[in-house]
């Protein structure tokens, strides 16, 4: 396998750099030159990879959503059935890798800017179609075609919710205490079934495991 160019490194840390600072300080004060610092760079080394402000947040944005598209198609691949699928969206919104506060901070800041930026406008519409395909598909095995739309919106609005209070919330919120909106919204449509519990724990050890190769504990 060949080398990555040194020009997609930089620009990765970079990135990774700015969506730290706009965890830290917020949109407004994440400037060039706080990014520069937090990368342990110049600020003429990051325009000379991001040529204006808006295009290193757009990087941030997309890296943002990198680990998290990453471990759903992680815990995808070993998902056996349409409640394995379902959980696999689910337990990896709620891994310990991407459920922070710090991590939801940078998410919001963002999300906020999203209106008014057409960059960050289409990053997201590819974001919730990943995340609805994802979705809706296990759900129509399971249900029919209105109740399986109707499910999939009510489930990415969880998500939605339980990452605006782990952002938000000064106390935070817990995974578990997250993982019991989901339950909550499930057990009002499905009922408490055994093959939706077993499928719940085979996705929450599959999850465990992803974070242990990582070198991640909850």
């Amino acid at each position: 396998m060949g080398r990555r160019p040194l020009s997609k490194i930089r620009r990765r840390e970079l990135a990774r750099a700015a969506h730290l600072c706009l965890a830290r300080h917020g949109m407004a004060a994440t400037t060039l030159a706080r990014v520069a610092e937090e990368a342990g760079v110049s600020k003429a080394s990051v325009l000379h990879y991001f040529r204006t402000k808006e295009d290193l947040l757009e990087a941030a944005l997309r890296h943002g959503n990198s680990a998290l598209r990453d471990e759903v198609s992680a815990l995808m691949k070993v998902a056996r059935d349409p409640w394995q699928r379902i959980y696999a969206v689910i337990e990896a919104n709620l891994s310990p890798r991407a459920f922070r506060p710090s991590i939801a901070h940078g998410w919001m800041s963002l999300s906020a800017a999203v209106p008014y930026n057409r960059q960050y406008q289409r990053i997201q519409t590819v974001i919730y179609a990943r995340t609805r395909s994802n979705l809706v598909g296990p759900l129509r095995a399971l249900s029919d075609e209105s109740t399986a739309e109707l499910m999939t919106d009510a489930l990415i609005s969880v998500i939605d919710g339980v990452w605006t209070r782990c952002g938000l919330s000064l106390g935070g919120i817990t995974a578990t205490d997250a993982r019991a909106q989901f339950e909550l919204l499930l057990d009002a449509r499905f009922g408490d079934t055994p093959e939706r519990r077993a499928a719940q724990s085979t996705m929450a050890e599959a999850c465990r495991i992803l974070m242990l190769s990582k070198g991640i504990a909850e």
